[in-house]
């Protein structure tokens, strides 16, 4: 079984991120939309989904997408002035290569989350921070 049909099917795919978790990334990267919510779930007054989907043009954006469909959220990241996107720890896995050629900086810690529900998740969790860098003068 793939990692990716693991994930799909019955598994739930919009589990929300820890409270705790987001606000310290919240005050970190001062974050203006939510780009993977729904109305019961978002973290932000703004946010995008599957249905209402948003640009992420100019927005600083924190995403938790579906484990089950993370290639898209990648390339609407590259997009963004800042994206931080919370993935599961698959080094291997192409979309994770994809998002390191897209130029996201891997950030790790120890430790799994625990996330609304409550549901530990199964797996090592990691950041996938994209940041636009303007040139200066």
């Amino acid at each position: 079984m793939s990692y990716v049909s693991h994930y799909e099917g019955k598994r739930k795919q919009d589990r929300r991120t820890p409270r705790d978790f987001f606000a310290e990334l919240h005050a970190e990267f001062n974050f203006t939309m939510d780009g993977a919510a729904t109305a019961k779930n978002a973290l932000l007054q703004r946010f995008s989904s599957r249905r209402a989907r948003m640009f992420w043009d100019g927005e600083r954006v924190f995403c938790n997408p579906p484990w089950a469909e993370i290639p898209p959220f990648l390339e609407l990241a590259a997009s963004a002035d800042l994206a931080v996107l919370l993935v599961p720890a698959r080094v291997n896995a192409k979309w994770f290569h994809r998002a390191l050629a897209l130029g996201a900086k891997p950030r790790y810690w120890q430790g799994k989350l625990s996330f609304d529900g409550p549901w530990n998740s199964p797996v090592d969790c990691l950041l996938l921070i994209f940041e636009k860098s303007y040139p200066l003068g």
